[in-house]
């Protein structure tokens, strides 16, 4: 087995693996140069049993809490793709549904909507008490136990020289070379601590869902959840929990993080608070993208970044955030993007790139015909024109001038004159108030309904 997984044809997928969205990357770079010799040696070092691990590089992570990163060499993530290719398959088979970590096909957002369907079947449609046990294993990737996890390995593995190769892995976390049968700890970062986290814990999947009977269990990595409507049965099961994996696996639960709520207290799981029937995003994740985005807007601002380097950052949040019940919310930084990071200097050469930025930013409402309008604006062409180079009504037209507006991506200026527009915004009370009401104030047949929707958007942009 051991000899089949260290063919070239084996290294060489792995290293497809490991440089997949780090092309750019100049370790990647370096060690392509000479791809052919690199692979060859590492298959030498492998077959001889020399091959021994670089030091990690470590780096400190608050996003949102403190984490403790590690970063090994590329060469070595080779080594941690190769196992995963030879014994990920073997292992994963056996995992429970319900393990939703680092698994293809699965993830946070899977786990969040199984807890959903658990928590409808539990209060049987919020019409009885869902109490869930929300848990979280203390320290666990610093106290994950090597002889443990080897022995739990070798039920399944039998080749010395394989098990040799993932101790060596292992032991890489103190700093290099192979671990004492007596180390604890894996770094986080590494893609073969992911697989083994799973692994460890599978043990615990096992015992909650066959010895005890669990049905409504979900794991993310060292995060559970049981959902049960008797309160009295989850603090049994949690002291039981809690001996097993003092017992067999030499962890404990967090005892500040592990405790016994009520769904109508909101659960706190995988970055969302959970209700009946809603969600929302944790305060503390909140309060982390506001401040990455003041930092996008100063460097905006500084031109160290582009609006598109701006609109990728913001995209992956805005992607996360439709998953709780955010609308209004996300319309919110939506306009205030667009106030900060404003399109008025971006020359649209090309309808189809600028379509497809349109899409990626996710302009709520924003659609590509609105993006085509300006365009033809923007190119000097009147609202007659556009209206008849685009086969629609004029009255289309000035609706899109005024989305436009209102998303700061036009100046109300560019569409009015001062004299126009100083005199209606002086004949508006509100931003809620009607278009008649407006017009009737103005007593001026020369300005239009249009116009007036143009100004009352200026003003709602502000």
């Amino acid at each position: 087995m051991y000899e089949h997984l260290c063919s070239y044809e084996n290294l060489f997928l792995a290293y497809k693996k490991a440089r997949k969205g780090k092309t750019k990357r100049r370790y990647v770079k370096r060690f392509e140069k000479n791809l052919k010799e690199n692979l060859i040696k590492l298959r030498k070092e492998l077959l001889n049993q020399t091959y021994k691990t670089y030091k990690l590089k470590t780096f400190i992570l608050r996003d949102p809490k403190t984490r403790k990163i590690s970063k090994s060499s590329f060469r070595d993530r080779i080594m941690h793709h190769l196992i995963i290719l030879g014994i990920g398959n073997k292992f994963e088979k056996s995992f429970i549904f319900d393990s939703h970590a680092n698994q293809i096909g699965k993830g946070t957002h899977k786990a969040l909507e199984r807890f959903d369907k658990f928590k409808r079947k539990v209060s049987k449609n919020n019409t009885r008490a869902c109490f869930v046990l929300k848990a979280d294993i203390k320290h666990y990737f610093e106290e994950v136990d090597h002889k443990i996890l080897s022995n739990i390995i070798q039920r399944k593995i039998k080749d010395e020289k394989l098990i040799w190769l993932i101790q060596t892995i292992l032991g890489n976390y103190r700093g290099g070379g192979e671990a004492p049968s007596t180390e604890k700890g894996m770094p986080l970062g590494n893609l073969t601590s992911q697989f083994f986290a799973n692994l460890y814990l599978h043990e615990l999947d096992f015992f909650v869902k066959h010895k005890l009977k669990a049905k409504y269990y979900i794991r993310y990595v060292d995060d559970f959840v049981i959902l049960h409507n008797s309160k009295k049965q989850l603090k049994k099961w949690k002291k039981q929990i809690n001996e097993f994996l003092k017992r067999k696996l030499k962890i404990e639960l967090h005892p500040n993080k592990s405790r016994i709520l009520l769904l109508g207290q909101g659960i706190v799981f995988l970055g969302f608070r959970v209700f009946f029937y809603h969600k929302l995003i944790r305060k503390s994740n909140l309060i982390n993208f506001e401040r990455k985005f003041n930092q996008l807007n100063i460097l905006f601002k500084e031109g160290v970044i582009s609006r598109e380097k701006a609109v990728e950052s913001l995209e992956g949040w805005l992607a996360y955030a439709s998953h709780a019940n955010t609308y209004k919310y996300r319309r919110h930084v939506i306009k205030l993007f667009n106030k900060l990071f404003p399109s008025n200097n971006i020359k649209i050469n090309n309808w189809k790139k600028y379509r497809n930025f349109s899409v990626k930013i996710k302009e709520s409402e924003f659609k590509f015909s609105v993006q085509k309008t300006l365009f033809l604006y923007r190119k000097g062409f009147s609202i007659k024109e556009i209206a008849k180079k685009r086969l629609i009504k004029e009255s289309t037209v000035w609706a899109h001038l005024a989305n436009l507006i209102e998303h700061n991506q036009l100046f109300i200026l560019e569409v009015l004159s001062k004299s126009k527009f100083f005199k209606i915004i002086y004949k508006v009370y509100s931003k809620k108030d009607k278009l008649r009401n407006i017009k009737k104030r103005l007593k001026d047949n020369s300005i239009t309904y249009d116009e007036i929707a143009c100004v009352l958007a200026n003003i709602k942009s502000k």
